[in-house]
């Protein structure tokens, strides 16, 4: 089961941050589906926005000058993200990101990462060692004349390009490989995997002191190496993850509600997702399959019962109309004998409680 909260933990300046911290950025992550063969970002775009991969596969492409070949440089699925490097720099994007199937995303805006920025400064202390700016020439010449989906090593002396230039392209472009610096018979190594940093080695110092003390040379030599990415015959591996209580989808299109009932059930240990639309609701509840489903009477594609049907579509799980005394009745009668549906007498938190509880037994 995707979890969003593990992915931001493993987004590098966002990993010092404890659970109040993670939330906060939960909230402000918005919901987006792609369709297939859909460019998501161009190289040149303003780069003002990050990306989290729900479900579905991008790859990350870059085209040589003068030519129209495409060069993929990275596939990511469900639990990447890319577009990160934006939130600091807001440089145009170097990259252009194509959905290859049907794909959903979180989105969070660069203006939201300032908020976030100014709840949490400690996310600036990381800053320093993650990248300054991207290294649009080195990640052209990559491109240059490879006609594969493997990158040719690319060489560079620390004399024109700092090497936390280097180590942002890396991060910036979803690496799989290492990077080799040497500075006269010093050699260390930085090795990634999907743009994080895994490991630093130089000689037997720690990795700590080994990238302080590689920060800092400024002569010398890098070799950046991808290793070729497999796209045929491979088996995805999934890693354990731990399985929430309950996952509910809230589709509402009224930021109060919301925000309200996400908070609400988020403090009881539910996973919540929030939409505003019937079509979003649709889309979550196909490739989330939640536990339980909330929904308005009114949304702006459509009715709460239009879209229980929609619903009824994709999942069986139980559905909660908020409904108030005095239109419930109507909306009893439009419902009729659907089993597992739930009608409200108010929108009051604490009888939506009782009966989320009571559906979920």
């Amino acid at each position: 089961m995707f979890q969003i909260s593990e992915v931001l933990k493993r987004v590098p300046f966002f990993r010092t941050l404890g659970r109040d911290g993670i939330d906060f950025i939960v909230e402000r992550l918005k919901f987006k589906p792609f369709e297939a063969n859909e460019v998501i970002c161009k190289a040149g775009d303003p780069g003002d926005k990050m990306y989290i991969i729900i479900n579905g596969k991008v790859k990350v492409v870059v085209t040589p000058e003068d030519s129209d070949e495409e060069h993929v440089i990275a596939y990511l699925g469900s639990g990447d993200y890319f577009g990160e490097m934006a939130l600091l720099t807001g440089e145009p994007r170097s990259a252009t990101v194509i959905t290859t199937e049907p794909s959903e995303m979180f989105i969070l805006h660069k203006s939201d990462f300032e908020v976030i920025i100014e709840r949490f400064p400690s996310i600036t202390l990381s800053m320093g060692k993650i990248m300054s700016q991207r290294l649009r020439d080195t990640l052209q010449q990559a491109a240059k004349g490879s006609k594969s989906q493997i990158a040719p090593a690319v060489k560079g002396s620390l004399a024109d390009k700092k090497l936390v230039d280097v180590l942002k392209f890396c991060e910036s472009n979803s690496l799989n490989g290492k990077v080799i610096v040497r500075r006269g018979d010093e050699e260390g190594e930085f090795h990634y995997e999907k743009g994080v940093l895994q490991k630093v080695i130089l000689g037997d110092l720690s990795e700590d002191e080994a990238l302080d003390q590689m920060l800092n040379w400024d002569e010398g030599e890098f070799i950046i190496k991808p290793r070729p990415i497999q796209l045929e015959n491979t088996e995805a591996v999934e890693e354990p993850e731990s399985q929430p209580a309950n996952r509910i989808v809230i589709v509402n299109n009224s930021l109060v509600v919301q925000k309200m009932l996400q908070r609400t059930f988020e403090s009881m240990g539910y996973e919540v997702y929030v939409v505003d639309n019937a079509a979003k609701g649709k889309n979550l509840v196909q490739s989330l399959k939640p536990h339980l489903i909330i929904s308005d009477t009114k949304l702006p594609d459509g009715s709460g019962t239009e879209f229980l049907k929609m619903v009824r579509e994709v999942s069986t799980a139980p559905f909660v109309l908020l409904t108030e005394a005095s239109n419930k009745e109507e909306f009893q009668a439009q419902v009729g004998n659907s089993e597992n549906v739930y009608l409200t007498n108010s929108h009051e938190v604490g009888e939506i409680v009782k009966i989320v509880e009571s559906a979920l037994g």
